[in-house]
């Protein structure tokens, strides 16, 4: 007999607003400032998602580094 494992995964609220502030806001942002400065929204969408994925990884830096110094 095969046992069955089960799995929860909790999403806090924390996560779901750094998503929205992160992913949305900040994308939205990156996306329209691209727009008026490039007129073009295929370079315009590259900008945003180059801009959100940039900031993410810059957060993540700094969180590891303040983890480091503990």
């Amino acid at each position: 007999m095969r046992v069955q494992t089960f799995k929860v995964y909790v999403i806090t609220s924390a996560d779901i607003r750094r998503f929205i502030l992160i992913e949305i806001v900040i994308g939205m942002l990156t996306y329209n400032v691209g727009l008026k400065l490039l007129h073009n929204a295929i370079l315009a969408g590259t900008l945003s998602f180059a801009g959100t994925e940039s900031i993410k990884r810059s957060l993540r830096l700094i969180r590891r580094k303040g983890e480091n110094k503990k």
